[in-house]
């Protein structure tokens, strides 16, 4: 949780090294893949911030980050993702409320992290979630897991360092 101007610096210092954020003082005509997914990072983690610490400009942070969402097909709600996290390439991500994801998580287009009767999975970190993966239910994720292109995930996996690809998803090393 992002409760400090110090922690929200550290937060936004790391991401920017995720995405290789250079600092330029020309501005680009078009903003490239990276510079997008830096700004959608940025403005989430202001959004937190903001909404924690009862700020007066929360509404202005939360209104352009709906606005960079919206445009970009991108569903993430406040303080559900930890520190690090990175999405690969624009496309559509959609993640629950409910649900929470760890520290260093990599995560493609197409992935959908949902609820199954409310109850929303626990992703642990340093988590890889490939292209079109599904996440869902009262499942958790431990450390350090791998998820293959599409797969389709509704059973815990507590293995660490595990593979987990298919429908239904499985872990290759057993």
């Amino acid at each position: 949780m992002i409760d400090t101007k110090r922690k929200l610096n550290e937060v936004l210092f790391a991401e920017a090294k995720l995405y290789h954020k250079k600092w330029y003082f020309d501005l680009p005509i078009r903003m490239t893949e990276q510079q997008v997914l830096y700004q959608h990072a940025k403005y989430l983690r202001k959004a937190e911030y903001a909404m924690n610490t009862h700020s007066l400009t929360r509404h202005w942070h939360l209104l352009k980050l709906l606005r960079i969402q919206t445009r970009y097909g991108i569903s993430i709600p406040l303080n559900v993702v930890g520190e690090g996290f990175e999405i690969v390439h624009l496309g559509s991500v959609i993640i629950n409320g409910k649900a929470r994801i760890g520290k260093n998580c990599r995560v493609h287009p197409g992935v959908c992290i949902g609820a199954n009767h409310d109850k929303a999975p626990v992703i642990g970190e340093h988590v890889y979630i490939g292209p079109g993966a599904k996440v869902f239910g009262d499942i958790e994720i431990a450390d350090g897991v791998q998820i293959g292109a599409n797969a389709v995930v509704s059973k815990s996996c507590m293995t660490k360092g595990a593979t987990l690809v298919g429908v239904p998803a499985a872990d290759i090393h057993r």
